[in-house]
């Protein structure tokens, strides 16, 4: 698969070379209250809870671990333990030089993991299936959980009006072949899977909360405490697919 291998080494040449992570970091600066509205907030303690659910106990994968920055909030839901794996050699260097004492990192293509079938309970990752070939990471991931494990992902959504405008506005903060997820693609993961429970979040407060940033009000204001009410709603809606992100759940049936 030539287009495989030219998009694997256009994501390696980025992280590793390129300035592709620094320019994400500072539009989250500039942008700051699109990712701590209390609707951003709500997000990710959905996160967290659902991870900590599949985590005590088990065999983790962190999946695009980048420099092993979510393992420390991985090791306090006491997993049995913690592997880590990113296409980035430097990344994974700085990963073991740092987390090396609690995890365990291999520098690799998520297309092809160098595991065995069924070695984690829980494969978690947070903005990297929008890098991959969707489907060949999907098959992979499901390879490699166990019968009754669990897949948790935070992803970017395709269909966003803000969120659009931020990726036009600023092509270096992101790679070449990178695609926000469609609904039509968590449409046929959920039935791959065969079970999913997702959290959608970010629709008005994402113009909001861009506004509000270029303000002297912090990120917890009454505007976007008024727009986490709106995007609750809508989140219970078909306009679901329209926010700007979304924690994925699927369930690998028991054998």
């Amino acid at each position: 698969m030539p287009e495989l291998v030219e998009r694997v080494a256009h994501e390696k040449e980025a992280y590793d070379d390129g300035t592709v992570h620094k320019e994400s970091a500072a539009l989250q600066a500039r942008f700051i209250h699109v990712f701590q509205c209390p609707n951003s907030t709500r997000g990710e303690r959905f996160f967290s809870e659902t991870v900590a659910e599949y985590a005590r106990g088990k065999d983790i994968l962190d999946y695009g671990c980048y420099d092993g920055w979510m393992v420390p909030r991985y090791h306090e839901m006491r997993p049995r333990s913690i592997t880590g794996i990113d296409i980035s050699e430097t990344a994974i260097a700085a990963a073991e030089a740092q987390y090396g004492g609690i995890a365990e990192f291999h520098a690799g293509d998520a297309h092809a993991m160098p595991f065995r079938s069924e070695s984690f309970d829980l494969v978690v990752g947070r903005g990297i299936l929008h890098h991959l070939d969707f489907d060949v990471a999907l098959r992979e991931i499901h390879r490699v959980l166990r019968p009754g494990g669990g897949a948790v992902f935070v992803e970017p959504l395709g269909d966003n009006p803000g969120a659009k405008l931020i990726r036009a506005m600023t092509p270096k903060a992101r790679t070449k072949d990178e695609r926000a997820l469609s609904q039509a693609t968590i449409q046929r993961t959920d039935a791959f899977f065969g079970g999913s429970s997702h959290f959608f979040y970010n629709l008005a407060s994402v113009p909001v909360g861009m506004l509000t940033s270029l303000t002297p009000l912090n990120a917890d204001n009454v505007l976007l405490r008024m727009t986490d009410a709106v995007d609750q709603m809508l989140a219970r809606s078909p306009m679901r697919y329209w926010m700007r992100q979304v924690v994925l759940v699927w369930h690998k049936a028991k054998s």
